[in-house]
């Protein structure tokens, strides 16, 4: 019986082969992807990633090129070729290694670089301009490709119409490509995006951890396998690289069945480590007896703030209803949604937040470990949407503003908010998520738009229809500590 089969995985979970279906997308991987993505189909010529060895670049390379394939239309628009191992003798033989790749037929029999450059020219402005295709060539271990062969990429930049490049060149290096961009000036003024990829926080690599147990055994996480203490040591041993994680969950894995265990603490770790190498062991240590340090640091000073609090506490008990008020604290998610059949992210995040940029979208994805791709979320998914308040606190005085509906439950609020919307049976409306300590948080429906006095306001939903008017009632101003979630209502506010 094979090991994963033992712990009840249906597929090995810390295989050491880039497989796309087992990349976590911690914020820093799914930008990247998102930035990569968007770069080709603008056709905006030449992106680079760095990263050290095991930061997840060829795993990262492999999800792009899935990801460019993922239906009928992309295929159909999108060609990959991709050349793992640039290493090549001369630029003659690199040359005739990209001509190959496009399949470009007897390209190998050419003696001359001109003719094969001409060859490829062609070919990039056939499938680019006739056919209107994006050709993409992805390389892996830039670091190795030749100083001479540098040239060649560019002249493959300079093969282009008025409004885009023929060719999309992705780059996948590690650090030392950074001294060969400084050094080809021509070349790196032409990079358009540029990314460095760094290892995961401990947050990311234990929900890296989690995301890959899940793919293995096809299921949520019910019982975790790894203790606190044992996740601390993997980070302490990894420093989060990635790739050093997974050889180190194999390894473990590994220990848990030869010694008839579920669950894998500190000491098994720990005895995993000294099983891999001695010497990164004793760096260990040192890096878990600080860990430890700081813990129990931590401890010691959360038993002398509680002390602190009790005695505060016994002192304040005659003002003991006027404290619990101060001490409602936000909550740290609005609430959530069950995302239906055609919904995107992009769409929920523009209705809810008012804006959908790389910072929200990372918020949300890391509220939400299960969404591993953007733009493919099954429907039936809950997604957790943050409290991220906008920068604005309060809404200018002497603006009154219609609203429609409001409520406590967030589903609820935001399909009548659709649905209303999406049938014209309301006005142009903005969903409005707020909360303060008085009323808690709260999701309301309002006119896009504000007036300047309430007869106004009331003309406007005197035109509303007799349901819509049930519950309709005209706001101007929130309590003091009022935070509001959705920057769309303050550009109504300028």
């Amino acid at each position: 019986m094979e090991y994963y089969q033992i712990l009840n995985f249906k597929k090995e979970p810390f295989s050491n082969s880039p497989e796309p279906e087992f990349l976590f997308q911690s914020p820093q991987h799914t930008t990247c992807l998102q930035m990569l993505e968007l770069a080709v189909r603008l056709r905006r010529g030449l992106n680079v990633v760095i990263g050290d060895v095991g930061t997840g670049k060829t795993t990262l390379c492999r999800k792009l090129i899935q990801d460019f394939s993922f239906t009928a239309a992309d295929s159909s628009e999108i060609e990959t070729h991709l050349l793992l191992d640039p290493a090549l003798a001369n630029t003659q033989e690199f040359l005739q290694t990209v001509a190959l790749l496009l399949g470009i037929k007897d390209s190998e029999s050419q003696q001359d670089e001109w003719h094969l450059k001409e060859r490829i020219k062609n070919y990039l402005f056939s499938k680019g301009v006739d056919e209107e295709k994006i050709i993409v060539l992805i390389i892996d271990e830039g670091q190795k490709i030749p100083e001479g062969c540098l040239e060649v990429l560019r002249e493959f930049l300079n093969y282009e119409t008025n409004s885009q490049k023929l060719l999309q060149i992705i780059i996948f290096a590690q650090k030392e490509f950074q001294t060969t961009l400084k050094k080809y000036n021509n070349l790196s003024d032409r990079v358009n995006f540029l990314y460095y990829l760094k290892p995961l926080s401990f947050r990311q690599m234990r929900a890296m951890i989690n995301y890959r147990i899940g793919i293995a055994r096809d299921s949520e996480i019910t019982q975790p396998l790894f203790s606190f203490g044992g996740l601390v040591l993997i980070y302490a041993a990894t420093r989060g690289y990635p790739r050093k994680v997974v050889s180190l969950g194999h390894q473990v894995i590994l220990m848990l069945i030869i010694r008839g265990q579920k669950k894998a603490g500190f000491l098994l770790v720990k005895n995993s480590i000294s099983e891999m190498a001695k010497p990164i062991f004793i760096k260990v240590k040192w890096a878990t007896a600080s860990l430890l340090i700081l813990m129990m640091t931590g401890i010691l000073i959360t038993v002398g703030m509680l002390q602190n609090k009790n005695d505060n506490a016994a002192k304040a008990n005659a003002s003991a209803s006027k404290q619990v008020m101060s001490d409602i604290k936000m909550p740290e998610y609005m609430g959530s949604l069950r995302i239906k059949q055609g919904e995107t992210l992009y769409t929920i995040l523009q209705n809810i937040y008012g804006k959908s940029g790389i910072k929200t979208t990372q918020a949300v994805m890391l509220a939400n470990q299960q969404i591993h791709e953007l733009g493919k979320i099954k429907a039936g998914t809950i997604l957790n949407f943050p409290s991220s308040p906008t920068s604005v606190k309060t809404i200018k005085e002497g603006r009154y503003f219609i609203q429609i509906e409001n409520g406590k439950d967030m589903g609820n609020i935001y399909r009548f908010f659709l649905e209303n919307s999406n049938k014209q049976k309301i006005p142009k409306s903005v969903f409005f998520p707020y909360w303060n300590e008085k009323e808690g948080m709260t999701f309301a429906v309002v006119v896009d738009g504000y007036f300047d006095n309430p007869k106004s306001a009331q003309e406007k939903i005197n035109k509303l229809s007799a349901a819509i008017r049930t519950n309709t009632k005209i706001i101007s101003r929130w309590d003091a500590d009022t935070v509001i979630f959705n920057s769309h209502v303050f550009r109504l506010n300028e």
